[in-house]
């Protein structure tokens, strides 16, 4: 992981962080019917939420990053939990609607 980034992303807030994975889902679901945009997406936006579960000042919150992470992989791949873009988009809008 590259320090710099790391060390900018710590500095964020959580919402701040959140916000900044919202805006990937957002547009991975604007790109739904392109599995490759949607795909570069949502590999942001897990990347994103794993650098966010490292963030010391976040381990309160564990939990409900880990069950995150799992709906977007599994948004990305195989739909066995039966989550809809609309629900996840729903989820991180409340955060991006924050701005």
């Amino acid at each position: 992981m590259d320090s710099v980034l790391s060390d900018n992303w710590f500095a964020m807030t959580l919402v701040q962080q959140m916000i900044n994975i919202g805006n990937e889902v957002k547009r991975a679901v604007r790109f739904d019917a392109n599995m490759g945009k949607k795909t570069m997406f949502l590999d942001r936006a897990i990347w994103y939420t794993e650098l966010t579960m490292k963030d010391p000042k976040n381990q309160r919150v564990l939990p409900e990053l880990s069950i995150s992470k799992m709906v977007l992989e599994d948004y990305r791949g195989e739909h066995v939990l039966d989550c809809t873009k609309e629900q996840i988009n729903n989820y991180y809008g409340a955060y991006t609607n924050l701005l």
